[in-house]
């Protein structure tokens, strides 16, 4: 089962997905008019970060991505086109009073994908190969992911990866 080896090992489809990312990142950036060194002004970034991201030689953290998509005038959810599973971004949580803090709007989502696969904590951990300390850490928004523990934990929960940044600004 290749499936089952990437989802462990966090393989060959997770650097598919990294190298779409970068690929995206590179189209919008393009099409905005935009250099490695504009966009690393923007973003308040290093341009040679820039650089390893759309080389898929580097996951940006949380944070690192919504600066680069506020710099590029799109969102997350955007840059995250055509990875994971195939089909429409699902809605997420629609509690109005949720989080506003991307930490927060991150974990919602995530508690939401979780319950709705009918996993626990656990189960999503071996699953997805992450701690399972850290997904309690991030359902209650004290810390956020990197790019490539939100595409593991997408593709555990069988969700697109963008389904897991809806609301996240």
């Amino acid at each position: 089962m290749p499936r089952e080896r990437d989802r462990k090992t966090g393989g060959a489809a997770l650097g598919a997905q990294l190298r779409t990312f970068g690929a995206n990142m590179r189209a919008t950036r393009q099409t905005a008019g935009l250099t490695q060194q504009a966009l690393s002004q923007a973003a308040q970034l290093d341009r040679a970060a820039i650089s390893f991201i759309e080389r898929a030689q580097r996951a940006p953290d949380l944070g690192t991505l919504l600066r680069i998509a506020r710099a590029l005038h799109t969102t997350p959810g955007e840059l995250l086109r055509d990875i994971g599973m195939s089909g429409p971004s699902l809605r997420g949580p629609r509690d109005g009073s949720l989080s506003h803090e991307p930490a927060g709007r991150f974990g919602a989502n995530l508690r939401w994908a979780r319950r709705r696969a009918r996993v626990s904590q656990e189960t999503l951990a071996l699953e997805a190969n992450v701690d399972r300390a850290a997904i309690s850490v991030y359902e209650h928004g004290r810390r956020e992911p990197n790019l490539r523990t939100i595409m593991k934990l997408a593709d555990a929960l069988d969700v697109p990866a963008a389904t897991l940044l809806v609301g996240v600004k």
